[in-house]
């Protein structure tokens, strides 16, 4: 049973998301609401905490982003690629501040092993992030 981190629970009520669970075909998904419902994020229900973390995070961050992203994410590459790098943008970000709110130190943070710990080959931004929490600390 997955128990909801203080964190994203606090993100799922700033972006008014509901979770559920259930088997899909993908990570993953959000499903917006209409006629004033909520929007609902769908975790595959046979991920491990660890992932279904990681996809809960990275759904929110469509909820963040992608009413800024122009173009049908169905039908324009452009704007679904947009749209899912806004996503990960989001979801890196918001681990790499867990990482450091772990107490792990910054002066010997190595983004090759957090990138792999996280299950991205987006190098460049896990690096772009530790930078950003640096410059936060300074």
């Amino acid at each position: 049973m997955f128990v909801l981190d203080t964190n994203v629970s606090k993100l799922l009520k700033k972006y008014k998301l509901k979770l559920e669970f259930a088997p899909l075909h993908c990570p993953g998904l959000i499903v917006h609401g209409k006629n004033g419902k909520p929007d609902v994020i769908v975790v595959n229900s046979k991920l491990n905490d660890d992932q279904v973390e990681n996809v809960i995070l990275h759904e929110i961050g469509h909820a963040k982003n992608d009413g800024d992203v122009l173009g049908d994410y169905q039908t324009n590459d452009s704007a679904r690629s947009c749209s899912e790098h806004g996503a990960n943008v989001f979801w890196i970000h918001e681990k790499i501040k867990q990482y450091f709110a772990l107490g792990n130190d910054l002066d010997s943070a190595n983004w090759l092993n957090i990138a792999n710990a996280l299950g991205t080959t987006d190098y460049f931004q896990v690096q772009e992030e530790i930078h950003k929490y640096a410059l936060l600390e300074e």
